[in-house]
């Protein structure tokens, strides 16, 4: 994959200077820890961008056919689904749709489920709601995390518990959920009238002959279902990318379309719009490239670590392109290991407790990167673990 040279000109999040001091407590580190890519994005969409920007100017717009049908076409060849368009909304960010979701159908107080280490931003959109955070903790077991049902199943009988957050594939640890763990949870929110939000922004990023199963799938046996997902991690395009809502379900659909209504969500981007048609007709093999990079670069992670002896242990990631990093058999304080391991390998990575207290003693590592410099962060954090 080809590296984006221009891409430390740019003001970029994940090294923006202030950012870097308030979370690693100093600016001369690599940053490896925001979920997006070095990579440069697909020619084809490069070009298409060009040519929109030299063809005419920025009026008013609306997705026109052609961009529906390439969407359809890509749901139905890379996720064997049959996309309804009256059932997709647009929104700026799965995170926005999520707050939505949890407002409309749900009172301040409720229980909202999450199965943390996962992504914080759930934790803080259930804050600002005003709702409760509901635990149900993965377990980890030999190296390879799990549901726990028994717990899940306790927790969505009580009444309080209105909404399941599912994240698949799962952030951080890597997860792609098999189609029979989908198809419990789907029984369990059936059986005790919980409304699921599916996350899969990172759906195209499966690695090593896994398989994505979407819980719109599932739509008939359940459908008080919310598909939040987005193709931003999939082509590199976060910038400038917006999110989708596919909601199955009437009644759900429209409740929420009225939301998005009243607070004018969902505009057509012309960048966007240009961006993500071309990547549903012209992107795959871009795509298919990445995902050989990305397991390239596991493949590197898992061998120095092997080959150094070093304690520090790979969860291995089904997919996502980032990895989790065991740091238990070194450290027993989170906070000392990370300064510790930030402040001697240079390299700043997300602390797992960061994703809730049950990834203490853990590190999220972005590898969407060459693998040359994979491999120069990962001897370092070995080096640096050697302590």
């Amino acid at each position: 994959m080809k590296i984006d040279k221009k891409i430390k000109s740019l003001p970029l999040t994940k090294s923006n200077p202030k950012t870097l001091e308030s979370l690693f407590g100093r600016t001369d580190i690599s940053p490896m820890w925001v979920a997006d890519m070095d990579f440069a994005i697909a020619k084809p969409i490069q070009k298409a961008l060009i040519k929109r920007i030299t063809d005419s100017g920025f009026a008013y717009e609306y997705k026109p056919e052609s961009f529906f049908k390439a969407q359809k076409d890509w749901y139905k060849k890379q996720y064997q689904l049959d996309l309804i368009r009256e059932r997709i909304l647009f929104s700026p960010t799965i995170t926005t749709t999520i707050a939505v979701i949890i407002e409309r159908f749900t009172l301040e107080g409720d229980g909202i489920i999450t199965q943390p280490p996962v992504f914080m931003e759930f934790r803080d959109v259930i804050r600002k709601t005003k709702r409760k955070i509901v635990k149900n903790a993965l377990k980890l077991v030999d190296d390879h995390y799990e549901i726990d049902f028994t717990d899940l199943e306790e927790k969505a009988r009580s009444s309080q518990n209105k909404v399941l957050i599912l994240c698949n594939p799962h952030n951080p640890v890597g997860r792609v959920w098999t189609k029979k763990e989908l198809q419990k949870i789907i029984s369990i929110c059936k059986k005790n009238d919980i409304l699921l939000i599916s996350d899969e922004i990172h759906k195209d990023i499966v690695l090593f002959e896994n398989q994505f199963t979407s819980v719109l799938s599932f739509a008939k046996d359940w459908d008080k279902i919310v598909v939040c997902t987005s193709e931003a991690k999939t082509f590199n395009i976060p910038g400038i990318s917006d999110a989708m809502a596919i909601i199955p379900n009437e009644n759900i659909h429209n409740s929420v379309k009225e939301i998005f209504n009243k607070y004018n969500l969902g505009r057509t981007n012309a960048l966007t719009r240009v961006a993500l048609e071309t990547a549903y007709k012209e992107g795959e093999s871009w795509l298919k490239k990445l995902i050989v990079t990305i397991e390239d670069n596991v493949h590197i992670i898992d061998k120095e670590l092997r080959s150094n002896n070093s304690k520090i242990k790979l969860i291995k990631p089904e997919g996502t392109y980032q990895v989790w990093l065991d740091f238990r058999a070194l450290f027993d304080d989170s906070k000392e290991m990370f300064n510790y391991i930030t402040k001697n390998s240079g390299i700043g990575m997300n602390a797992g407790h960061w994703f809730g207290r049950e990834g203490a003693l853990f590190m999220r590592m972005n590898i969407a990167t060459s693998s040359e410099k994979v491999k120069k962060a990962i001897l370092s954090i070995i080096k640096a673990g050697n302590k």
